[in-house]
């Protein structure tokens, strides 16, 4: 328990350590993430897929603590290919979800590293199978996979003095929306703050 308690603590006093940082305002980003998911060892290996996502966000001090905080939309899915009765079959699940996330960052040099936490919960998608030659489509409802959260790590860069900002992310999700999967990924980033 004092492992974690230190763990969690370390963040919180680097952070309280270092001079005010200055916090941008309001912002918004776009994405492309390669996204895929964990399962438990008896589902097979999934691959992963890409997908675009995007989103606004804002700077803000939380009691002495900088954070940023945003909202957005943000792919999940994940591919699989399977062999039956000697015919190859493949799966692809595109799910979009709709995203509240807040981070830390922590100046080194020019760069900083963020991490944090998200949790959201699927708003749309759509799932393409090809089974024995046949080829299906269907649109995801929302709420088909339950809500998802997690921690995400990353670094980002700002672009010289333009307000603009390229970063990568990655997110691993915590929760189970189906039985046995978890969300994971990368999510490269351009954002602009005003």
């Amino acid at each position: 328990m004092k492992k974690v308690l230190l763990t969690l603590a370390l963040p919180v006093c680097l952070v309280m350590g270092q001079d005010q940082p200055e916090l941008p305002g309001w912002g918004v980003y776009v994405g492309y993430g390669m996204m895929g998911a964990s399962v438990d060892e008896d589902a097979g290996d999934l691959e992963t897929i890409s997908a675009p996502g995007f989103g606004v966000s804002k700077g803000l001090m939380l009691g002495g603590l900088p954070l940023q905080v945003g909202l957005g939309i943000h792919p999940r899915g994940y591919k699989s290919e399977f062999e039956e009765d000697g015919l190859s079959s493949s799966m692809e699940v595109k799910a979009q979800y709709l995203d509240v996330w807040a981070q830390m960052p922590y100046p080194v040099g020019p760069a900083f590293l963020v991490g944090g936490v998200q949790v959201g919960t699927q708003i749309g998608g759509s799932v393409a199978m090809e089974l024995m030659g046949v080829k299906i489509e269907e649109d995801l409802e929302p709420g088909d996979f339950d809500p998802d959260f997690g921690v995400n790590f990353g670094l980002g860069m700002p672009v010289g003095d333009t307000g603009a900002q390229v970063g990568v992310l990655y997110l691993l999700g915590l929760a189970e929306p189906s039985e046995g999967l978890k969300w994971n990924g990368l999510f490269f980033n351009l954002g602009y703050s005003f």
